[in-house]
């Protein structure tokens, strides 16, 4: 993934202490970037092992520490993407 100009998974990751579908989810999010897989919501989904509620509560988690944020990709989908560890922030913070 040149594209981004960074190494998509980041270790700091776990330095974070979120949860651990969280965690689990920016794995799972790293992974499908480093493949040149979007990782759009139906991507995501088909390689989600636990229920829809902990993939949203784990979502939500992941955008509200600026791990991750939706993009418009092709085709009018959806896609989330990894944000560089300089990104990150601790949510209610600037």
């Amino acid at each position: 993934m040149a594209q981004l100009g960074y190494r998509v998974m980041d270790t700091q990751i776990f330095n974070l202490k979120l949860s651990m579908f969280a965690t689990s989810l920016y794995i799972l999010i790293c992974a499908l970037v480093n493949d040149g897989v979007m990782a759009t919501e139906e991507a995501i989904s088909a390689r989600w092992n636990d229920t829809d509620e902990t993939l949203k509560s784990a979502m939500a988690e992941l955008q509200l520490w600026r791990v991750v944020e939706k993009k418009a990709g092709p085709e009018e989908l959806t896609a989330f993407s990894p944000n560089p560890a300089s990104v990150w922030r601790v949510p209610g913070t600037s």
